[in-house]
């Protein structure tokens, strides 16, 4: 049991491994199967994780602070939550919890989701300092 949950694991990572070399070698802009932001299309706005692709690609190259400069709200809150999912897919290996756990509980999960309605409203107001939210 625990070797097939491994082996799931084990392929996602490859997944996740492959998906990240092609990201730092072709690009944003070269990889023709990554979707546009629908939303950015249709209303000319930027959403939330408007920009985290680039953010993304800036990371691999060891660019933080152009990776912040795309999304600064994704790049707090993507590296905690794949740490938290992290942790719980050991668990799920291990067929038990481990004894840690990110749990941010219900005002949390709420503070967040606040946080991040609150970015995207901001970042689309066209006057400064709330351009500097929007992704260049």
């Amino acid at each position: 049991m625990r070797g097939d949950r491994a082996g799931w694991v084990m392929l996602g990572i490859l997944v996740l491994g492959c998906g990240a070399f092609f990201l730092r070698e072709q690009g944003p802009y070269g990889l023709p199967w990554l979707p546009d932001c629908t939303f950015h299309q249709l209303t000319g706005l930027h959403c939330a994780g408007c920009g985290m692709t680039r953010a993304a690609h800036a990371t691999l190259h060891g660019r933080i602070g152009e990776a912040f400069r795309f999304n600064p709200v994704g790049m707090v809150l993507l590296p905690l939550a794949c740490v938290g999912v992290g942790i719980e897919i050991l668990g799920w290996v291990r067929g038990r919890p481990l004894p840690f756990r990110l749990n941010v509980g219900g005002a949390g999960a709420w503070a967040i989701l606040w946080i991040v309605v609150a970015f995207w409203i901001l970042r689309n107001i066209p006057w400064w300092p709330f351009t500097l939210l929007a992704p260049p």
